[in-house]
């Protein structure tokens, strides 16, 4: 017989997640077509949510600006995978003792892209169905949604990513706990590089007495910001363009917009192709998940400890200027004449840069 004890001990000792959660179908009777398990599977009993944390030491390098690579690489594209592929052994130990069972995917922004194709029947929403994983993680007791819409859990704070399966088993299902973790201290806003976390709008439902609400997030900036167009923590772009422009705060562009944008510059900056195999967090989540980061470290509501403290810094996030230099030339960079007054030296060694 499949116990909630059982799966859970394959999930964290075989699999390798960090933490597992159970919501009943139930939980989700109220959610959008297009985001609701049981026109997934239309049996399902039980939503099991699984959470693998993000290695802390991705966000060093990004906080001192030394090192870009590891958030985007290891935190965010190959976990990412590491997850499917414990959702997918999860899924055969639930076969395992008879019930199906069907991993959802990871497309937080699919509802973004609009519908792919024709509803499979009159009745039904246009494909994609998926759930919105925070509120599905929030529902099977993880943890909840902070005011940056980023998940927070007792354990890793804001540093963790999500899978969920949903199975036709009737699972025994885990408490819902809210109003533990985020106190609205608003770091988020202030240290998002975007300016896409408002203060004082937000968006809300109500599960079983429990009032889920995190800010209405510009997705627009954030994607911009997101895909390393913003010149305030844009150093590589800032290196390939320094006399690119694009003031955040001004844009008024939807997520796909910014998403179009982003993969058509991708290609001409060498760091951005190579970090676009994925889907590139070029961002550094500075204030979503950094800055979280540090205030639930220094509040101590966060179990996982580390010896080296203070944790990080506690000076303002470094930022580079907005503004370009103003431009010497408005014309032409090339002139033969300026030909004889160059000397080119090339040292050993530097080839690469």
């Amino acid at each position: 017989m499949l116990t909630r004890e059982k799966l859970k001990e394959f999930a964290l000792e075989v699999a390798g997640v960090d933490k597992i959660g159970v919501a009943p179908i139930d939980r989700f009777k109220n959610a959008p077509a297009d985001m609701n398990p049981l026109n997934i599977m239309p049996r399902a009993r039980s939503v099991v949510v699984i959470a693998s944390r993000i290695l802390r030491g991705c966000y060093r390098g990004i906080d001192e600006g030394t090192h870009w690579p590891s958030y985007s690489i290891f935190g965010y594209q190959h976990l990412s995978g590491r997850l499917q592929a414990a959702a997918y052994r999860i899924s055969r130990f639930i076969e395992d003792f008879g019930y199906e069972a069907a991993i959802t995917g990871m497309g937080a922004s699919s509802r973004e892209w609009g519908p792919w194709g024709p509803a499979p029947r009159p009745d039904k929403p246009v494909r994609d169905v998926y759930l919105q994983l925070r509120i599905a993680a929030t529902l099977a007791g993880l943890g909840e949604i902070g005011w940056s819409k980023v998940f927070l859990t007792e354990e890793f704070g804001p540093r963790q990513r999500l899978n969920a399966i949903v199975t036709e088993a009737e699972l025994e299902p885990d408490p819902i706990r809210t109003g533990r973790l985020c106190d609205r201290c608003y770091r988020c806003v202030a240290e998002c590089p975007a300016g896409a976390i408002p203060r004082d709008r937000s968006v809300s439902i109500e599960v079983e007495g429990h009032k889920l609400e995190w800010a209405d997030i510009d997705l627009g900036k954030c994607k911009l910001t997101h895909f390393g167009l913003n010149r305030r923590n844009g150093q590589f772009l800032i290196k390939r363009y320094p006399g690119f422009y694009l003031p955040i705060e001004e844009q008024q562009v939807t997520w796909r917009e910014a998403w179009d944008l982003g993969w058509t510059i991708f290609p001409s900056v060498h760091f951005y192709s190579v970090m676009s195999i994925g889907v590139p967090a070029l961002c550094g989540a500075r204030g979503c998940i950094i800055g979280c980061m540090k205030h639930l470290e220094k509040k101590g509501v966060v179990k996982n400890l580390f010896q080296n403290k203070p944790v990080f810094s506690e000076e303002p996030p470094w930022s580079l200027p907005e503004k370009p230099r103003p431009a010497t030339h408005h014309g032409f960079i090339y002139h033969p004449e300026n030909e004889k007054k160059k000397k080119i030296e090339v040292k050993p060694g530097r080839i690469w840069y």
